[in-house]
């Protein structure tokens, strides 16, 4: 049984017309009951303030300068993503959380510059944002042996860890006709101690199933109220995978290196009014994936790594629906 009871206190203080100071603070009580390995209860609880201030600095019309620091936590207790690893190697396996878990803890720092060009028929811009996380306890799971259902992970706090990196993003609107939006983000995500995450692999720092760069693209073309029609493109970038040694499939753990995804999907909507019922109808079709750009590589059998999964979640995949109202 989880419980969390939390209150949130926020200040805006606009100084004068190019300072603007955002200052606020939130306050968590959290409670799990969870059970020991001997099967006893336990409870952990947590009472955590997590602060945070942003500072908005406007030296012009169209530029804007923010930066932010704030706090964060994570509390201890195993998440539906822990337990998808319970598959690997063909048994029920289970997470539980170490005697002396604690929370996780964040310290985040954003540096941002945003400029924006507006003029009589269109509107366009950028953003530049730096981030800087720095984790304390960060959770990571340790294999410690098995038992009869199978193995055992258990949930540890590590020393530390670091998420940091840039962002880009650009905008353009023509008359509410044309919107097209993109970003980009470079990404650096380590541990401070290299992690064991299987008995026969090195350890290592970098953080696993986490793309070093990723990003978004989105063009949206409305000519009127009843026809739009939208392009969205996600990139994904190579990134580490932890595969697990099963039969019919691999003898040793080893690490993977996916590779990188473009995921480029199109939907159209077309509105029309049924005057004698006095009711709309929207049509709409699309394409989810079009270049079926989607993981080639799979596990079978029962003692498969269901957890071995990467890229986008659906293969090309063709939608058609309609949508009836007044």
């Amino acid at each position: 049984v989880t419980q969390n009871y939390g209150f949130f206190f926020q200040s805006d203080w606009e100084i004068d017309d190019k300072w603007n100071l955002l200052a606020g603070v939130r306050y968590d009580y959290h409670k799990l009951d969870a059970l020991k390995k001997d099967g006893t209860r336990r409870y952990i609880t947590n009472n955590v303030a997590s602060p945070r201030v942003s500072l908005l600095f406007k030296p012009f019309n169209k530029t804007q300068l923010r930066a932010t620091w704030g706090t964060g936590f994570r509390a201890p207790q195993a998440f539906d993503t822990d337990l998808h690893i319970a598959f690997a190697g063909g048994g029920i396996s289970r997470v539980q959380l170490a005697e002396d878990l604690k929370r996780e803890r964040s310290n985040s720092y954003t540096v941002s510059f945003n400029y924006d060009q507006p003029t009589e028929h269109y509107i366009y811009g950028f953003t530049v944002e730096s981030f800087y996380t720095n984790l304390q306890d960060a959770f990571y799971l340790e294999a410690i042996g098995e038992d009869q259902f199978g193995e055992v992970f258990e949930k540890r706090n590590g020393d530390g860890a670091v998420v940091k990196g840039i962002t880009l993003e650009t905008r353009l609107n023509y008359d509410g006709i044309i919107q097209f939006d993109a970003g980009f983000t470079y990404q650096s995500s380590t541990y401070n101690t290299a992690v064991n995450n299987s008995d026969i692999l090195t350890p290592k720092k970098k953080f696993l199933r986490t793309p070093t760069t990723y990003g978004y693209a989105t063009a949206t073309y409305t000519p009127n109220q009843k026809f739009k029609t939208a392009l969205n493109l996600v990139y994904t970038g190579t990134m580490d995978v932890l595969h697990l040694a099963s039969t019919n499939n691999l003898i040793e753990d080893e690490y993977f290196k996916s590779p990188s995804f473009f995921n480029l999907g199109i939907n159209t909507s077309y509105k029309f009014k049924v005057e004698k019922l006095k009711t709309n109808i929207e049509v709409t079709a699309g394409i989810k994936n079009i270049f079926d750009h989607y993981q080639s590589k799979f596990d079978i059998g029962k003692e498969r790594d269901s957890n071995f999964i990467y890229g986008p979640a659906n293969p090309r995949t063709y939608s058609l629906g309609v949508k009836i109202f007044k």
